[in-house]
């Protein structure tokens, strides 16, 4: 009997990784499913971490750290394929190239196109980016993946880390020669969270009503805009405090405040009478998992805007105490049981793919971006060890594009520093506008750049870039 076929019907669907008369293979996480169905190469699924450093990119060396990177986190290193029932990782037997950069991140990148890895790394001048499909990983994953990769590259070039990498925070960064050549990586890893923590018999969340969606005019194919803000950290926390909300909250309530502008502003007036923004939450914060797959939900924070503006102040009440409400462990044991129910229920396993393929649009559709004007989220306080921390000036992430939403932010800290970056499909920059006036007018400084100039954005090239280094 096959390894595999011994074990529990619960621990098969947590461990994703599978061997059969074909060879090795990994089942895809809940949250990673529905992915392939839904995305191509302008809505890619890829979002983005970028690392900014102190010295142009040694791209031989770049690509020997990323060679250490994928012997130690070979699941990363894998292509998507296509089964009866199902899709499913195959692992690539070839290590992933470096690509150039583009002021168009996250474009021109069909995860379902054959052999295309679920991530691609680019290097330009003295930035290195990360874009991962959600269909892989989520960003603990992303960033835990860039984080080693920076690791590993410093460490070739003789820079020590000044503190140990092994346990702790940067137990995920081996690069020994031995481990190298006898590896073992922990299953727990790239279990399924979301399977171990199923919660059976609980009733399905209420579904939300349709959102507002922008209607603005599209960039042209392949082009994919960020405007970045960067704030001072200290003075970003003191102005959330002053509000009793925390810094998650009080940006969301600035989305709002502006989203509510373009609602009141649009003409006619738009038959979704509800603005809502999606945090993403982390559940490795409520349930310990070590995965480096998905293993997030969110919350939706709305207002029907029949009734009318509300002031900011307002808002950010409003918004700390809807996230009070959804974000606990009863309300997100909902979501799980619906989300992760599917993959359980015997009839589902049975459909054909090309039918759940149908299916998984719709629920999309239903339980997904109709529900939500924009998102935003927070990945927190980005840490390296302290030898390292000198020789990177920034970080960046970027969210994923959506033809539905067309606007999105995510925000991370680095330093004493808090960076926002908006990531746009639109040729409107009304929504970046309003938000980042709204937060000069509380008396935070904003150094506000854009990544996308248009002169250079028609020039680039409409096909994947070739490799810089194979």
């Amino acid at each position: 009997m096959h390894i595999w076929a011994r074990r529990s019907r619960e621990q098969q669907f947590i461990h994703t990784r599978r061997e059969d008369e074909q060879g090795e293979w990994y089942a895809l996480d809940n949250a990673a499913i529905i992915m392939p169905a839904v995305a191509n190469e302008i809505t890619t699924s890829l979002f983005r971490f970028e690392a900014e450093l102190d010295a142009p990119i040694d791209v031989d060396v770049m690509g020997k750290a990323l060679e250490l990177t994928v012997r130690r986190m070979p699941y990363f290193n894998v292509r998507l394929r296509r089964g009866f029932f199902w899709y499913y990782f195959e692992p690539c037997h070839t290590l992933p190239h470096l690509y150039p950069d583009s002021p168009s991140p996250s474009q021109l990148w069909d995860i379902n196109k054959r052999g295309t890895r679920m991530f691609r790394i680019r290097c330009e001048a003295n930035r290195v980016a990360g874009e991962f499909s959600h269909a892989l990983t989520d960003g603990t994953g992303g960033m835990t993946f860039l984080k080693t990769l920076l690791a590993n590259y410093f460490l070739l070039k003789g820079i020590a880390p000044g503190a140990e990498l092994s346990e702790g925070e940067f137990r995920d960064i081996l690069t020994s020669q031995s481990f190298i050549e006898s590896p073992s990586i922990p299953s727990d890893e790239f279990e399924d969270a979301y399977q171990r923590y199923f919660p059976k018999g609980l009733p399905f969340p209420d579904t939300g009503p349709n959102a507002f969606h922008m209607k603005f005019k599209c960039l042209p194919k392949g082009q994919y805009r960020v405007i970045s803000g960067e704030l001072n950290l200290t003075e970003a926390l003191g102005e959330a405090r002053r509000h009793g909300a925390s810094l998650t909250e009080l940006m969301t309530a600035v989305y709002l405040d502006a989203l509510q502008q373009i609602w009141h502003e649009t003409v006619p007036r738009p038959k979704e009478h509800y603005i809502a923004v999606e945090v993403p939450l982390n559940l490795r914060t409520m349930f310990p998992s070590k995965t480096f797959r998905n293993f997030s939900l969110f919350v939706l924070i709305a207002e029907d805007m029949r009734l009318g503006m509300r002031s900011f102040e307002e808002l950010v009440m409003r918004t700390h105490y809807q996230m009070k409400l959804e974000y606990d462990r009863m309300s997100i044991a909902k979501h799980l049981s619906r989300n992760a129910g599917s993959a359980r229920n015997p009839v589902v396993r049975a459909v054909p793919l090309f039918i759940k393929d149908i299916f998984a649009r719709i629920f999309f559709a239903k339980f997904g971006e109709s529900m939500l004007s924009g998102f935003i989220s927070n990945l927190g306080q980005v840490k390296m060890p302290p030898g390292f921390t000198p020789h990177i000036q920034r970080f960046g992430f970027i969210p994923a594009p959506s033809l539905t939403t067309l606007t999105n932010a995510s925000m991370l800290s680095w330093g004493d520093k808090l960076i926002v970056d908006f990531g746009s499909l639109t040729e409107s920059r009304e929504l970046e506008r309003l938000f980042f006036r709204r937060l000069r007018s509380l008396g935070l400084q904003v150094r506000v750049s854009c990544r996308l100039d248009q002169a250079e954005a028609k020039a680039q090239s409409k096909e994947e870039p070739n490799a810089i280094l194979s």
